[in-house]
């Protein structure tokens, strides 16, 4: 009987030890540039702008000089959503400040800019206009 009990309380323990019980979360980043958090859901990675459903999300983003931002475009629908049978709408993303910074226009990919001066950055979409505008706040 005792026996008994000593192999109970070990398997007990076992089952306990594998529980984790931590409690506290971390997240860690993915290719697609999204961070993945362990309790489910994802939220976009540090410094990055996603371009979707004809808008710039977020629309402001604020940053520390000599940040770099990612724009990303996820603006497919049809298909898997990342270009396989599906139909994509392109953007354009150009600077209002006179530096002449503009992404290629493109329908897929990605576009960075690192910012070294402090300042309000205003942008919009060549394609889709002032309707499709947002800015980077350089603090």
């Amino acid at each position: 009987m005792r026996q008994f009990r000593l192999v109970a309380c070990f398997g007990l323990a076992a089952a306990l030890g594998a529980c984790g019980g931590s409690g506290g979360s971390s997240l860690s980043t993915s290719p697609g540039g999204t961070t993945q958090n362990p309790g489910g859901g994802t939220q976009p990675a540090a410094n990055t702008v996603t371009l979707a459903n004809l808008a710039f999300s977020p629309q402001a983003i604020a940053v520390t000089a000599g940040s770099t931002v990612n724009w990303k475009w996820n603006d497919c629908s049809g298909g898997d959503g990342y270009g396989g049978g599906a139909t994509c709408i392109a953007h354009q993303i150009k600077f209002d400040d006179g530096s002449g910074f503009q992404s290629p226009s493109q329908d897929q990919g990605t576009y960075s800019r690192t910012f070294s001066t402090k300042g309000t950055y205003k942008y919009h979409c060549t394609i889709h206009g002032a309707a499709m505008s947002g800015e980077v706040d350089v603090q």
